[in-house]
C-alpha cells in the first residue's frame, strides 16, 4: 500500500521546519527564494502533491484574520516630486484601500520614489531585492504613455490605471466605460435629454478614451437633434472654448472632471442646476454637493493587492505573457447639481 507523503516528510528531506516547508510550497514571499527552491525540489523527489480543496479552505481561513505584518510590498511612485501623487484625493484613497487590504493579508505597504536624487532603475532594483521585497504596486503616472524600467525578472507587479504602457504589466483600472453608462442612465431617469461631455485631452488619453467611447455610443442612439458633440480641450483658452461650445450646443447637463467647469459656468452667469446640471466623473467628498460617480478607489486599491499577492503565492515574477486587467465599477452619488426635469423623468 502506497502512503502519500506528508508535508513533514518534505520538511525532513529539505532540512527545514514543517511550517517553513508549508509556506515555501505556497510560495509565500517571506520565505527566501533559495529555500523555496530547496523545498520544491524535496517535494518533487518525495512525490508530494498538494491537496487542492484543503489549500482552498486554508486560504479562506487565512483571509478571515489579520496576520502579523512580516512581509513588505513596495508602493512605487514616479511623479516629479515625492508626494506629488498625493495632490489627488482619489490617489490617496487608492493608497489607503491598498494599505488596508495589505494589512488584512499580513503585509505592510511601503512607498518608494523612483526619482530620488541619484536614483537609477538598477539601484532601486537592488534596494528592493536587498529588502526582500518581491511585490510591487505601481502608482499611475501624471501623464499617459509612460515607461518604468526595473529589473522585472525579480518582481511581481501590478500597475494602477493605464498610464504605464511599457512594460505591459497586470493592472487594475476603474471601469470608466461602464461608469459612463451609469451616468447616462441616471440622467435619463431625471429627464435630461442633452448631456454634454467636457474633458481635457491628456485626461482623455489617461483613461484610454473609455469615457468618450461610452458617451459617443450613447449619443449614437439619440435623436439627431438631441446629440451634443464632446468637447475635448487642449491647453490654452479653455474657458473661452467652453463658453462657445455651450452657447452653440446648449447641453442640459455637463459631465466633467479635472477642469474648473463650475467656475466657468458661474462666469457665464448660469445657475446650477436650474440652467445647467453638472456631473463629476471622478467624485470624491471634496467635490460634494455635486452629483457624480464615485470610482470606489479604495476597492480598486484592495483589488490591486489581491492581484499582486496572488502572483506572489503563485511565484509569478517578471513581465507576464498576457496582462490581466481587473476593472472595478463605481457607484452613483446623487447631488444638488442635478434636478428632476418636470414632465420628462422616467
Amino acid at each position: 500500500m502506497n502512503v502519500r507523503p506528508s508535508i513533514r516528510d518534505v520538511a525532513r528531506q529539505a532540512g527545514v521546519s514543517h511550517t517553513t516547508a508549508s509556506l515555501a510550497l505556497r510560495r509565500d514571499p517571506r520565505i527566501p527564494a533559495a529555500t523555496r527552491r530547496l523545498v520544491e525540489k524535496a517535494a518533487t523527489q518525495a512525490g508530494y502533491r498538494r491537496h487542492a480543496v484543503l489549500d482552498s479552505l486554508m486560504a479562506q481561513l487565512r483571509t478571515l484574520k489579520v496576520r502579523p505584518e512580516t512581509a513588505t510590498l513596495g508602493f512605487i511612485t514616479s511623479w516629479p516630486t515625492r508626494d506629488g501623487w498625493k495632490s489627488s484625493p482619489n490617489h490617496r484613497r487608492f493608497f489607503a484601500g491598498a494599505m488596508e487590504r495589505a494589512h488584512e493579508l499580513g503585509y505592510k505597504l511601503e512607498a518608494f520614489w523612483l526619482r530620488e536624487p541619484g536614483m537609477t532603475a538598477r539601484r532601486m532594483s537592488a534596494i528592493l531585492r536587498a529588502r526582500n521585497i518581491e511585490g510591487l504596486l505601481l502608482q499611475s503616472l501624471p501623464q499617459s504613455g509612460g515607461e518604468l524600467a526595473l529589473d522585472w525578472r525579480h518582481f511581481a507587479a501590478v500597475a494602477k490605471g493605464l498610464t504605464i504602457t511599457r512594460p505591459r504589466l497586470h493592472r487594475v483600472i476603474s471601469s470608466h466605460f461602464e461608469d459612463m453608462r451609469l451616468v447616462m442612465q441616471q440622467l435619463q431617469r431625471l429627464g435630461y435629454r442633452r448631456p454634454g461631455l467636457v474633458l481635457d485631452k491628456e485626461l482623455d488619453a489617461r483613461v484610454d478614451h473609455a469615457w468618450l467611447a461610452a458617451y459617443l455610443l450613447h449619443q449614437h442612439a439619440l435623436p439627431p437633434n438631441d446629440r451634443v458633440p464632446a468637447l475635448i480641450l487642449r491647453a490654452g483658452q479653455e474657458a473661452k472654448q467652453f463658453g462657445a461650445w455651450r452657447q452653440q450646443h446648449q447641453p442640459e447637463a455637463v459631465l466633467f472632471t479635472g477642469l474648473p467647469v463650475p467656475a466657468w459656468v458661474a462666469a457665464l452667469g448660469l445657475r446650477v442646476p436650474h440652467d445647467l446640471g453638472l456631473v463629476h466623473l471622478d467624485w470624491s467628498a471634496e467635490v460634494a454637493p455635486l452629483a457624480g460617480v464615485d470610482l470606489d478607489v479604495e476597492a480598486l486599491g484592495a483589488a490591486a493587492v489581491d492581484l499582486l499577492v496572488g502572483q506572489l503565492h503563485a511565484h509569478e515574477h517578471g513581465i507576464p505573457r498576457r496582462e490581466k486587467i481587473v476593472a472595478v465599477s463605481g457607484r452613483w452619488v446623487p447631488g444638488t447639481s442635478l434636478r428632476r426635469k418636470k414632465g420628462r423623468a422616467l
